[in-house]
């Protein structure tokens, strides 16, 4: 079976990674997603364990469009039957990249189109009730290559099930385990993040650190359609989990709000154990521990105040931060120039998007041994 799972840009090499230690074949590593081979039952165990993915689609076909025609005749030939009920409610979205097909209402509008005809004809039917489960199909175009994707996880793969609404703009879950895997923390030695906002780096620091599946707390849209054994799959993730964190993982913030919704959802994910978390301000940070990893999302953007307090944050996390020489560190950041003049030189600098807005993660291996 094929699969195609999406990601932020920059991320790929990380989903990659993700994708290959579960045991499935990569095919394709491209701007935005991976394409890959795995067993039938791939996308359950996809959508439980890839914590870098913001979905998971089965790819059901692929071929070359360039004029409606085509597309149509392609789409109107496939057995959408083996998957759709005569009942089942089709949801059609599409994107296109440098491609004849490029209205993306017309795309959506000859594939549903296609896909109805075909339905009807199988079924008998001159008009489908689409009363039953939703099936998301999505048309994907780029340079006149088709694929049709079949929409296994509903809700974004990011909405792990932990989180409590609160008034901050937190960074998305699967960006903050992104930020925690670029910089190699698999649980070993300390982990902080002195600006841990409403805890989600250090919540899915502690999930990295214990093995917890990303995606066992929530629902998937492929549960409406046909009985699987996600609880099967679910049950051997379960029986890898680790009892507690071996190193200490811990999240600090000026603000006492911050920390109060950085408790409910760090229980809400089960990880409060291993969590500590107290008000602190980045400004008088520091630390007795050595040989760790300090991730951080930094303010920036609408959560970023006058010049001067940007200097001013900017200036503690030089000195604060980059001081501690025996860890690695990652900084996320609005500012695309905040390392010129430094003497401690990033190591590499990521260009990512939380959501619409584009941050650069700015990473420093260790300058001293212990």
């Amino acid at each position: 079976m094929r699969y195609l799972a999406t990601t932020g840009l920059g991320i790929e090499g990380i989903l990659k990674n993700e994708i290959m230690l579960l045991g499935m074949m990569v095919e394709q590593v491209a701007p935005g997603y991976v394409v890959y081979e795995g067993s039938d039952d791939g996308f359950i165990l996809s959508n439980l364990s890839l914590r870098t993915a913001d979905r998971v689609f089965l790819l059901l076909d692929e071929f070359q469009a360039e004029t409606f025609d085509e597309l149509f005749d392609a789409l109107v030939v496939y057995p959408f039957e083996d998957l759709l009920g005569e009942e089942a409610e089709i949801i059609v979205n599409a994107k296109s990249y440098r491609s004849e097909l490029f209205s993306l209402r017309n795309i959506q509008q000859i594939a549903k189109k296609a896909i109805v005809t075909r339905l009807g004809r199988v079924y008998q039917r001159t008009v489908l009730p689409e009363t039953g489960p939703s099936y998301p199909i999505m048309i994907r175009i780029d340079h006149n290559r088709v694929r049709v994707l079949l929409d296994t996880s509903g809700e974004p793969l990011h909405r792990r099930g932990y989180r409590i609404s609160g008034k901050l703009a937190p960074i998305r879950e699967n960006l903050a385990a992104s930020l925690v895997l670029m910089s190699r923390f698999f649980g070993k030695g300390p982990f902080i993040d002195p600006m841990c906002g409403s805890g989600t780096i250090a919540i899915e620091a502690a999930m990295i650190a214990r093995d917890i599946p990303p995606g066992h707390r929530r629902r998937f849209i492929f549960e409406d359609w046909f009985e699987t054994n996600r609880s099967d799959i679910q049950a051997e993730l379960m029986s890898r989990v680790k009892p507690t964190a071996e190193f200490s993982i811990q999240g600090f913030d000026i603000d006492p709000a911050a920390i109060r919704l950085a408790i409910k959802n760090a229980k809400a994910a089960g990880v409060y154990q291993d969590i500590e978390l107290a008000q602190a301000d980045v400004k008088d940070f520091t630390t007795e521990q050595i040989g760790g990893t300090i991730v951080t999302n930094a303010p920036y953007g609408a959560r970023m105040g006058s010049d001067k307090e940007v200097a001013e944050l900017e200036a503690a996390l030089v000195e604060r931060l980059l001081g501690q020489d025996t860890f690695r560190l990652g900084l996320l950041l609005g500012n695309q120039s905040f390392s010129r003049g430094l003497k401690r030189r990033p190591n590499k600098v990521r260009k990512l998007y939380n959501g619409r807005l584009v941050t650069y993660f700015y990473q420093f291996e260790p300058t001293r041994k212990w």
